[in-house]
């Protein structure tokens, strides 16, 4: 295995010296090219802004990106993206979930247009349960972000920003096949009339899976309904369903061939928002229904299957004035002022834990300050108090500084205060003489602190980034035994996080676009000075399109993989590599219709590693597909 890991990261070192090693040829074409302006991003600070000049170390992934990688979910457009690990238990329907920086799942904070979607009974999400098919673009926030985003933004934020306002009048349809019987059929349209634009898509899944039991049948569908109401304001209404069965095979030595599982989930999203000159307005309110389903009847002491619903509704509101400007001794300093609130109430009714409610209210504020006498610095100072019904008030604050030190360089450092609230499950999990929950818990709190450089060239096709940071987490939440020997939940103590990112990308001409990213992590208990996660992860992507023929049919080919070592608890390194390609026909109608080829490889390497203990991993997979527009 570790030599497999040597050859990996060897090939890792032959592509990062190609980013500072073109071939003459490829130089001189460089001259020629137009290159994409300056990444424009939202989740840093509330307000659009540059990525160089934004207070954290954010990373975004396009649509087109998405679609080069034919990743199906979420879980797996981001799993090589520096500094986030993918806790995956294997099978096609097995929970998938997302951590930033050494953070747990629970800490890192799921949005889905800004919406945030963390279900309240266990606090994470299923990224698997979130289709490519609907997302425009993600933007990842590395690093505690509860001056901006209150609970459970201790490790980070992912935003998922979904398709729509796309233009244009067209149907879309797909059709794919795989391993393991597995089925894809996918259908969208969309429309513009007058000031209004509609979007639908859908899609049905299904699979065997590769053990016994895992098989999984899903349906996935939103609608977008985008209303121009005059030039500056618009009206989003958008409806997300899934709905998903699935075969829960348990872990390799001890399997559940009986057990199965069904989740479903109903979203309603009403979003305004005016963009003036000098203003930004978005008000947003929501209604979520969750239900999830589960039944063992091979369960030792079976009693029958456990149901569990959760609704939220919630209602929030961002405001940010441009240009403000105060007089100190006859100069004029520029000011972005945002400030906002928050309010969402949870609900839960459970088979297991019962009934369960709490109210949440949040306000924040926050300024980005550019001192006229240093035009380069950018100083940003903000705080947030959310009140929890259960738990009473937390006030986060952060300060922070980019500095521009040249065009193309800048240099950033913060620090903040962050918490995590705990769970239903945490806190009322009914106690049976094995397990139970502790309703005297206290919310997770840490403090960040992180510096870094981050450089992008003028004609956009050239990003490297270099972040260094500490995070001291206390009032850690483990599930344990206790002195009688029932696991429960309890505040242990204390951790420290310390890391290091580095992330290179890289446009080499009009054909050729590549990524090489590395993190080093070492998060340890304070109190049992064990170590937390892996220490190393490198993340690898390589992409080549080009138009073939007199019809300029699109061709596409890309690979991307990672490799993760020194984990802890004696657990194996391991790498995965996915490879695809694309290639459009047309069909030589007077419309010029096109139809798309399509051809995955999921795990190249035919790797299984247990990324979570007791799951290995499915082998390698295949999948075809054809695709077009009408």
């Amino acid at each position: 295995m570790h030599k497999k890991v040597h050859s990996v990261f060897t090939l890792c070192v032959v592509v990062f010296s190609m980013f500072f090693n073109i071939s003459g040829v490829w130089a001189a074409q460089l001259e020629e090219l137009i290159f994409p302006m300056e990444e424009i991003i939202v989740i840093a600070s509330k307000y659009p802004e540059e990525l160089i000049d934004s207070l954290a170390s954010v990373e975004t992934i396009s649509r087109e990106e998405i679609t080069i990688s034919q990743a199906e979910n979420l879980a797996e457009v981001i799993r090589n993206v520096s500094g986030l690990e993918i806790a995956d238990y294997g099978y096609p329907g097995g929970i998938k979930t997302a951590s930033i920086r050494g953070s747990s799942p629970e800490q890192v904070l799921i949005m889905i247009d800004g919406q945030v979607v963390n279900n309240p009974q266990s606090g994470k999400i299923d990224l698997g349960q979130i289709p490519t098919d609907i997302i425009e673009k993600i933007e990842i926030y590395r690093g505690p972000a509860s001056a901006l985003y209150g609970a459970n933004a201790l490790g980070g934020v992912i935003n998922i920003i979904t398709r729509g306002r796309e233009g244009g009048s067209h149907w879309s349809g797909a059709i794919y096949g795989g391993s393991y019987n597995t089925q894809k059929y996918q259908l969208s349209y969309q429309n513009q009339n007058d000031d209004t634009q509609y979007f639908l898509t859908g899609h049905y899944y299904k699979t065997d899976g590769e053990r016994e039991n895992s098989q999984l049948d899903k349906i996935n569908f939103m609608s977008k309904i985008s209303r121009k109401l005059d030039q500056q304001t618009n009206l989003d209404l958008t409806i997300r369903y899934y709905d998903q069965q699935q075969g829960l095979p348990g872990p390799s030595d001890h399997p559940t061939p009986n057990a199965e599982q069904e989740d479903r989930d109903f979203n309603v999203n009403l979003k305004w928002q005016k963009q003036e000159e000098d203003r930004d307005i978005n008000l947003m309110i929501w209604h979520d229904t969750n239900r999830r389903y589960y039944d063992n009847p091979g369960e030792w002491e079976h009693t029958g299957p456990s149901t569990h619903k959760t609704y939220t509704m919630g209602l929030s509101f961002d405001y940010t004035q441009y240009d403000l400007s105060f007089n100190d001794e006859g100069t004029e300093s520029g000011h972005i002022l945002t400030w906002g609130a928050e309010i969402k109430h949870n609900q839960l009714d459970s088979s297991e834990v019962g009934y369960r409610q709490d109210l949440n209210g949040a306000a924040f504020i926050q300024d980005s300050w550019q001192p006229a006498e240093l035009e380069n610095l950018k100083v940003t100072a903000g705080v947030r108090y959310d009140y929890n019904q259960i738990f009473g008030g937390q006030l986060n604050p952060r300060v922070g500084f980019t500095y521009r030190l040249q065009d193309e360089l800048s240099f950033h450092a913060s620090m903040g205060r962050a918490y995590r609230a705990p769970t239903y499950d945490d806190l009322y999990w009914p106690e049976d003489g094995y397990v139970g929950g502790n309703p005297d818990l206290l919310p997770e709190t840490a403090w960040a602190h992180e510096a870094g450089l981050r450089f992008i060239n003028d004609k956009g096709d050239t990003q490297a980034e270099l972040n260094v940071f500490q995070n001291n987490v206390s009032q850690l939440i483990n599930w344990a035994p206790d002195s009688e020997g029932v696991w429960r939940p309890s505040n242990i103590g204390s951790a420290q996080i310390n890391g290091v990112e580095v992330l290179l990308k890289k446009e080499f001409n009009q054909h050729f676009r590549g990524n090489l990213n590395y993190t080093y992590l070492d998060a340890k208990d304070l109190d049992t000075n064990n170590q937390l996660k892996p220490n190393h992860k490198w993340g690898l992507g390589l992409s080549y399109t080009d138009q073939i023929g007199d019809d300029q049919d699109n061709f596409t080919a890309g690979l991307n993989g990672y490799i993760v070592a020194g984990r802890p608890d004696g657990l194996e390194n391991y790498y995965i590599v996915d490879a695809n390609i694309t290639r459009d026909f047309t069909l030589g109608n007077e419309n010029d219709q096109k139809i798309k080829l399509s051809f995955s490889i999921k795990n190249l390497f035919d790797q299984r590693p247990e990324l979570v203990s007791g799951y290995p991993i499915q082998g390698r997979t295949f999948m075809l597909g054809i695709s077009t527009n009408f």
